[in-house]
């Protein structure tokens, strides 16, 4: 087992459609999400329900951690990154099209339609954006392996 270099998180998590949210609720209680994540700029963002778990989560702590992680089917190998940052629900309207667009093209379906619906209702954001500050990771591969063999990921790491 080894530290990730900061090159091979940046490709895990450019690899993962797939993060876990965690934040802390008001009562002070682990709360957890999973969800697609998509880049607009620096921040990492989502499309979660406008006043679930997460949003009552953030108004009370912002601080949010992203955990990422990928492994075979067989367990015998494994990665994972977390992103330690904060977060925040964007009004926006333009952002909140855009981040459907953006969620559309790693989805590979078009989502323009809810773009246009929640960006209306932007009171009501459901675009999570999170600023990661600082990336920690580990895997299970040896100190002179290569995590993916020069390679991305394949389906079966995902």
């Amino acid at each position: 087992m080894r530290v990730l270099t900061a090159e091979e998180m940046a490709l895990l998590v450019d690899s993962c459609k797939w993060a876990t949210i965690c934040t802390v609720s008001p009562e002070g209680r682990p709360y957890a999400v999973e969800a697609t994540p998509y880049h607009d700029g620096e921040d990492t963002c989502f499309m979660l329900n406008p006043r679930g778990g997460t949003w009552r989560s953030l108004q009370a702590n912002p601080q949010v951690l992203l955990k990422y992680t990928l492994t075979n089917r067989s367990l015998s190998w494994w990665a994972g990154v977390s992103g330690h940052g904060v977060g925040r629900f964007d009004p926006d309207p333009d952002a909140i099209r855009r981040g459907f667009n953006l969620l559309g093209m790693v989805m590979d379906t078009d989502y323009s339609k809810a773009g246009q619906h929640h960006s209306s209702q932007a009171e009501r954001s459901p675009l999570l954006r999170v600023t990661i500050h600082k990336y920690t990771g580990r895997c299970s591969a040896g100190a002179d392996e290569a995590l993916f063999s020069a390679r991305k990921p394949s389906e079966d790491d995902r």
